[in-house]
């Protein structure tokens, strides 16, 4: 290798490193203690269906959705909701929802962290289950309406239900009516909303999920996704910045709403043929919108975690809202292991780590074919030498006497790249499986605080203006890599192999940025690679 190759490497990992630390210092380290304000939405388990709806009528585009002040001389009232999930507040004004917090999830990896509220109040962008009719007369929001409450505070634990149901007239004499039904042991809520004209006239309701629009400020503990729906049996995702933009659906709605990486904000129509689904940005807000023609519409609302058994329980394809990218039919898999070594070990730091030796096993016999055939190499070397002094005027000859060579002494000359390249598809299956289900989100290992976040997050010091930290597991997985690049055997050119150990270095700077939990992967497969490595090396020498 000539020195200008070797210096555009170096300029390489420079970059690399630049970067790095040009991103840790434009976002900042991830919160401590207080989530991001967000008025997002997530899902829930289905429970059983409220009562049926009057029948609807027509479609009309929706109106223009804003914040509106209670009326004058009226007091808005609050219900409560807990139960042993969630801890859901209700407002008479407008009868929406005004705060959603998870019980058994934090806001961050802090153990002292309050749990995390994924519908909060926020400036200028309405808060969710609004609902808006196209009347005849003149559109209503029911956003100035303040409802009249029939029930009062619910405590539910287990199978024990409960019922809200609110009753507002617009100044037009249209009646609403929101019924909410509520069951303490899981995360779904069934609702039914129902209009009618003062004439007796049913009229189509629009239920309203709303967020806020600029998502440009990062929650690494929730990041948010965008608008996620399944219609027609097809998924729709769009990121915040594309779904401003405007976009409405229509066909079967399965269901659609709001997601986070970790969360999902939803609404579930019971019969979604003819639905129509828009979203789009209203001011400060980012609001989606459901309406549907049949005269009993009823809708389960979906606010819980991305958790594969919970989503896949509720039905209707909810479990592929969580995105798996294109080696998915890889992840699912490795996602059920983890879950099944998770019911004796209680870390899946460990379950990482049983999941690393069951995938190194079942590669052993690969592998080890892999690391003969370059030991094997190694010793033809000499050979390869002589011929090489022989044939240098010749490069057609010599290539010819090369094979003939490898083919003499049953040597594959790409034996080495096949365990890699089978590898990759695994690693990326397994980086979704840390990095995007909600079962590694402030799981801990040792001294590492959040496996789904870089490990460095979990040693943090500032320097400076500089948000950084020490990246103990990813020095660790790059000497381990750099060991057992330096025991594999190579052929030929022995600055091949000084390009080989600059390979360490490269993939350090890449997994500072990478889920801890991969490292693990890494770092472990390291270790066994060179346990492996070294067998080989002492039984072949």
């Amino acid at each position: 290798m000539d020195k200008r190759a070797l210096i555009g490497i170096a300029l390489s990992v420079l970059v690399l490193v630049a970067y790095q630390q040009f991103i840790n210092f434009y976002y900042g380290p991830p919160p401590v203690s207080e989530p991001a304000p967000t008025n997002v939405q997530s899902g829930a388990e289905p429970t059983a269906a409220p009562a049926p709806v009057p029948a609807p009528a027509a479609v009309v585009a929706p109106a223009t959705v804003a914040p509106v002040a209670l009326p004058a001389g009226q007091t808005a009232k609050e219900i409560t909701v807990d139960t042993d999930n969630y801890s859901a507040v209700f407002t008479s004004h407008g009868g929406r929802l005004k705060s959603f917090k998870f019980k058994k999830f934090r806001s961050t990896a802090d153990l002292k962290s309050p749990p995390f509220e994924i519908v909060t109040s926020a400036s200028g962008v309405p808060l969710p289950l609004g609902v808006q009719v196209a009347s005849p007369a003149a559109p209503i929001d029911d956003g100035s309406i303040n409802y009249a409450v029939e029930g009062a505070d619910l405590k539910l634990s287990g199978d024990a239900k409960g019922t809200l149901v609110f009753a507002g007239q617009s100044a037009n004499g249209t009646v609403i009516t929101k019924t909410l039904t509520f069951s303490g042991a899981n995360h779904s809520i069934g609702l039914e909303v129902g209009v009618k004209a003062a004439d007796g006239t049913a009229l189509v309701p629009e239920i309203l999920l709303t967020d806020k629009s600029d998502h440009s400020t990062l929650n690494h503990d929730a990041p948010f996704e965008g608008f996620i729906a399944l219609v027609d049996n097809k998924i729709k995702r769009e990121a915040a910045a594309e779904a401003i933009k405007g976009h409405e659906f229509s066909g079967e709605v399965s269901w659609a709403g709001f997601g986070h990486t970790y969360f999902f904000f939803a609404l579930l129509p019971d019969n979604g043929a003819q639905h129509k689904f828009s979203v789009r940005q209203t001011g400060a807000a980012l609001t989606a919108s459901i309406s549907g023609p049949g005269a009993t519409e009823r809708y389960t609302l979906f606010i819980g975690p991305k958790d594969f058994d919970l989503l896949e329980s509720v039905g209707k394809g909810m479990e592929r809202a969580i995105d798996f990218g294109y080696f998915g039919f890889i992840s699912k898999p490795l996602l059920n292991v983890l879950h099944f070594f998770h019911r004796f070990t209680s870390s899946y730091g460990i379950d990482i780590i049983i999941l690393t030796v069951l995938i190194k096993l079942l590669m052993w016999p690969l592998t080890h074919k892999s690391m003969a055939s370059m030991k094997s190499m190694q010793k033809l070397a000499p050979q390869m030498e002589k011929l090489k002094e022989k044939f240098a005027g010749d490069k057609e000859k010599l290539n010819r006497e090369i094979m003939e060579l490898y083919k003499r002494n049953g040597v594959n000359p790409l034996g080495g790249c096949l365990p890699m390249v089978l590898q990759l598809p695994v690693f990326y299956g397994l980086y979704s499986v840390l990095g995007t289900p909600i079962e590694l989100r402030h799981a801990p290992f040792l001294w590492i605080k959040d496996l789904a976040r870089p490990d460095w997050e979990s040693l943090p010091f500032t320097l400076s203006n500089w948000h950084v930290g020490v990246p103990v597991l990813t020095i660790l997985m790059g000497a381990s890599m750099f060991l057992q690049q330096w025991m594999t055997p190579t052929a030929g050119d022995p600055n091949q192999k000084k390009m080989m150990m600059l390979m360490p270095l490269m993939f350090t700077f890449m997994f500072v940025s990478f889920p801890a939990g991969l490292t693990v992967y890494w770092l472990v497969n390291n270790v066994l690679g060179i346990v492996q490595q070294y067998w080989i090396n002492r039984n072949q020498a």
